[in-house]
């Protein structure tokens, strides 16, 4: 009778680990991404420009969690934080497009003009398994920066 209670557990819970780990690959939620954001505009408001720029550029630190992470880049399209992509740091990526020719960083920079905040998509290779996707990135602007994180699609 233990034997068999323990199979039906082991059963149930081998059921249940999509919906424990979250979205079949990892990626964070619409939900989980405006959080990231958030979290990382509350720690600017706490503890300033450069210990946050030095915390956003951090591929261990408290933003940069596998693939929810959040990069940060300036009005001029120049990044100046990214913990998965220390080599973007200091270069002015408005012309950087998509395969599709969408220059979503520019996008951003104009939308943030009018708007506190918002989404792009864009196609981009996911890192998990190196497929082209459909990437989805929440913006929002705090202080002449731009703080941004995405998900898959």
């Amino acid at each position: 009778m233990f034997k068999s209670a323990c199979i039906a557990a082991a059963v149930f819970l081998f059921a249940l680990t999509p919906v424990i780990a979250g979205t079949p690959t990892g990626a964070p939620t619409r939900d989980e991404v405006i959080e990231r954001v958030n979290e990382a505009v509350q720690f600017y408001r706490t503890n300033g420009r450069e210990r946050t720029i030095a915390e956003l550029n951090r591929h261990d630190g408290p933003f940069a969690k596998g693939m929810d992470y959040v990069d940060l880049h300036d009005l001029n399209g120049v990044c100046v934080a990214h913990p998965k992509s220390p080599d973007l740091v200091g270069q002015n990526r408005l012309g950087v497009a998509d395969i599709h020719g969408k220059h979503f960083i520019k996008e951003i920079i104009d939308a943030a003009k009018t708007h506190q905040d918002g989404w792009i998509s864009f196609m981009k290779e996911n890192p998990n398994n190196g497929k082209i996707e459909h990437k989805i990135a929440y913006w929002e602007v705090h202080d002449g920066l731009i703080f941004k994180a995405g998900t898959y699609e």
